[in-house]
């Protein structure tokens, strides 16, 4: 009779597949954060916001009407935050490279779920920008269904920007956009668009509330579109886990973390209800304009 063992050998953990599609894909990360960000959070000009642009005819015979001036510009200003991860294991039979590891492994597969978490709700951090408590304007389409909810939103978004917009939708809600059309690969591999060219931010970690934590409608989830978004995080530290050893009781406290900071173009933000079912039906469908 064969002998069955009880004993398994640790081999090398398998490496991870791909990183699932979300935030990451369609953020712009435009470099690590300077130790100044860190302690005081970022602000830059909005150069680019809104569509300010009228037509002039100074017609052939004075007096010519005068020139309008609009005043000043918006200022984004966004404070940084921590995502910590931490793995805490007995010593025996465990070396210290391989608690680093695995920390950071674990840091890797769930930041993430955690910055589109603090993207949409904005975690209890004090200044972080949140599409949940951002200024939105909620747009109410003009027939049911999941193409006439996101044209609504591109539509009114580029009524007041000029540059590509980002759609940041949980991903319970991609079945039926893709069923109308709305998710096409383009620009390289991993980007998803609309025709129209706008980025989708199809998260996990995003909610499915609205503007101030408003609930979607049953059958609904709420999705934003804002300006392009952008990612800033630091090098990620991580002490050596000889440092942090717990000695009274041989335990590994490893750590793993990073600061981040996000922010969007300007404070353009549209908001719109969009069916999960595909195709939808007038009879779940929320009122639409007469």
């Amino acid at each position: 009779m064969a002998t069955i063992l009880t004993n398994p050998q640790e081999v090398p953990a398998p490496a991870p597949p791909g990183r699932r599609y979300g935030l990451f894909d369609a953020a712009i990360m435009p470099g690590a954060l300077s130790g100044s960000v860190v302690a005081s959070g970022l602000t830059f000009a909005a150069e680019d916001c809104g569509v300010s642009v009228s037509l002039y005819n100074p017609g052939c015979e004075p007096p010519h009407p005068e020139k309008p001036f609009v005043e000043g510009m918006q200022w984004v200003e966004s404070a940084p935050y921590w995502a910590l991860t931490t793995y805490q294991c007995g010593t025996v039979g465990t070396a210290a490279d391989d608690v680093a590891r695995r920390v950071r492994r674990r840091y890797n597969a769930g930041v993430q779920w955690a910055i589109e978490a603090t993207v949409w709700t904005g975690s209890g951090q004090a200044g972080v920008p949140s599409l949940s408590n951002a200024t939105a304007t909620t747009v109410t389409p003009d027939a049911p269904g999941a193409g006439a909810a996101i044209a609504a939103l591109e539509e009114a978004f580029y009524d007041q920007h000029g540059y590509m917009g980002t759609i940041h939708m949980n991903q319970r809600g991609y079945a039926a956009a893709q069923y109308a059309g709305l998710l096409t690969r383009q620009g390289g591999a991993g980007a998803l668009r609309t025709p129209l060219g706008s980025s989708w931010a199809l998260g996990a970690g995003y909610g499915v509330t609205g503007p101030e934590g408003a609930a979607p409608d049953d059958g609904f989830v709420w999705a934003f579109m804002t300006p392009q978004v952008y990612l800033w995080e630091t090098p990620v530290p991580q002490p050596d886990p000889v440092q942090t050893l717990d000695r009274l009781h041989n335990q590994w406290m490893a750590v793993t973390e990073a600061v981040w900071v996000h922010a969007w173009l300007c404070d353009t933000v549209m908001a719109v209800q969009v069916p999960v079912a595909a195709p939808a039906t007038v009879d779940i469908t929320p009122a639409v304009t007469p």
